[in-house]
Order: structure tokens, then C-alpha cells, then sequence
């Protein structure tokens, strides 16, 4: 089955405009060659960031595209050998996911390995252009003085209060909220959709068998519907008709400690994307 893509019209009163955001997820099909063809598409730099790069076709193509004089550079938790690559020196992980070259940025729940492209359930957004200046100076400024920024548009752990913000949306939520999130421990988070539920607010989460040994588990498990067949490695929410999505797992590291990155956006499409592969997780055998 072909993968779920969203792509806007490239005009230029809209570059900036979630319409321009193209969506995948590997519960369609496996995103190697999504990744592969991103990479392959740069013409002067390529920079990668995530928790784990180690896919062979991945690391095949970017020293194909260094060998072309591309400036390649990444930014992982351990040496890619045989490629400019730093780990980052900050106390925890280094957890953001993306790519970014001359022609966007990729971006979402998916290491760059087997498990990340393939095996999991993971989803990859693909921004356009007017997104790469932000993504590059963002990687820069890690890469040149171990420092994390801001960018435009994203909440960045640990410089930017994405707790509050979450938990903002949540107390607000009249309708729905759904979590589909690989690790969810945070207590201020449960106190909130608890708090929603007992309101009327139609609470549901779909969540990997990891979440059994979660501290908070006995609160939700009636609500809670465990992927057991693979692992579930999404990172996002939907609030009535606003998502959240990107690398940060709902714990006390990914919201203060590791270098995390999410998007929201109320853009019915996109919206409507992730309810149905929500709705596909709930309702089919997993």
C-alpha cells in the first residue's frame, strides 16, 4: 500500500504553510527509500541528526554523497565511522530526528536504522526549502559550539517549555485527546488527561508494550491500547483538532533533559492523517 503523503502546492504566498508538509508513516510501507532519495537529492550540504544512524543503505548513501564533495556532517549519539560525525556532549541523549539539505527538511519519530525506517511504527514529515535556514543554523550551532538554539516554529527541549505548552493544549481540550507515544511517564501530563477525562473528554492511548513496566500504567491501562507485534515508536497527540509531533517521548528526559524537537499544527489534513493511522492502531491487530 503506498504510503500517505500530504503535498501542497509550492506557490510562493504559501511556502510557509503546513499545505507544503508532506506525511509518511511506516504502518504504509518502510521509508529507507524516502530517506535514500532525501539524502541523495542534496547539492551542496546534508546534515543528520538523530539517536541512531547505522541503516546500511543509509550510510551507503551519504558516503556516496560525501565522495561527491557534498558537505555531509552528523550529529548521533555514536560515531558514524568513515563520516564527519560528533556526539553530543549534553547531559542527555541526543534525541532529535532529522535531515537537512538545500532543497528541506525531513523530520519525525524515526531513527536512521533498520528499526527506525522498517521495522517500527514510526512517522517522517518532509518540510519544504523555506524550512532549511532554521534546521541548518540549529544543527550548526551544536556542531560549531555544543550549544543548543531555537527554532522558528518547533518547540526544542530543553530550551523551550514544551511541557507547559503540552499541558496547555490538554487543559484546554474539550472534545478528544489521543496519545500515541513509545514512552509516557510524565506525571503532570497524567494528571491533566485524567483530570479531562473525569470532564467527559474522550481520552484513548496507543502505546508500545514498553508502557507496562511505566509507573503510570495502572492509572491508564484501561485506556490503553499495547502494541505487541512491533514496536510502536511514535511520539504524538492529538487535542481536539490540533497535533503534536516529533521526537520527544512524554518523560521527564524528553521534556528536560534530552535535545528534542516537536511541531503542532491545526491543519485538517494533516490532522486527519494522523487520526487515521491512530484509528487503524486502535482498531486493528497490532
Amino acid at each position: 500500500m503506498p504510503a500517505l503523503v500530504i503535498i501542497g502546492l509550492l506557490l510562493p504566498n504559501v511556502l510557509n504553510s503546513p499545505s507544503n508538509v508532506s506525511v509518511y508513516f511506516t504502518e504504509q510501507e518502510p521509508l529507507t527509500n524516502l530517506a535514500v532519495n532525501f539524502i541523495s537529492s542534496s547539492d551542496t550540504f546534508l546534515y543528520v541528526s538523530a539517536l541512531d544512524v547505522s541503516h546500511p543503505a543509509i550510510l551507503s548513501a551519504l558516503r556516496n554523497l560525501q565522495s561527491r564533495g557534498v558537505d555531509v556532517k552528523v550529529i548521533t549519539e555514536k560515531a558514524v565511522v568513515g563520516l564527519p560525525s560528533k556526539i553530543d556532549a549534553s547531559k542527555g541523549l541526543h534525541h532529535v530526528k532529522f535531515m537537512v539539505n538545500d532543497h528541506g527538511v525531513l523530520f519525525g519519530s524515526a531513527n536512521f536504522s533498520i528499526s527506525g525506517l522498517e521495522m517500527g511504527l514510526n512517522d517522517i514529515l518532509v518540510f519544504p526549502r523555506s524550512y532549511t535556514q532554521r534546521f541548518k543554523e540549529f544543527f550548526l550551532y551544536i556542531w560549531n559550539y555544543g550549544k543548543i538554539g531555537t527554532v522558528k516554529d518547533f518547540l526544542v527541549s530543553p530550551v523551550d517549555n514544551a511541557e507547559g505548552l503540552v499541558l496547555k493544549s490538554i487543559q484546554k481540550a474539550h472534545r478528544r485527546i489521543y496519545i500515541c507515544m513509545y514512552a509516557f511517564t510524565d506525571k503532570n501530563i497524567l494528571t491533566a488527561i485524567k483530570w479531562k477525562q473525569s470532564q467527559g473528554v474522550d481520552v484513548r492511548i496507543v502505546t508500545d508494550k514498553w508502557f507496562l513496566g511505566s509507573p503510570i500504567s495502572k492509572y491508564l491501562r484501561n485506556h490503553a491500547k499495547v502494541i505487541n507485534k512491533r514496536m510502536l515508536h511514535h511520539k504524538f497527540i492529538i487535542v481536539d483538532n490540533q497535533l503534536f509531533t516529533g521526537s520527544t517521548n512524554y518523560t521527564e528526559s524528553g521534556f528536560h533533559r534530552n535535545v528534542e524537537m516537536i511541531w503542532s499544527t491545526k491543519n485538517r489534513r494533516i490532522v486527519k492523517l494522523y487520526e487515521q493511522v491512530f484509528e487503524a492502531l486502535t482498531n486493528g491487530s497490532w
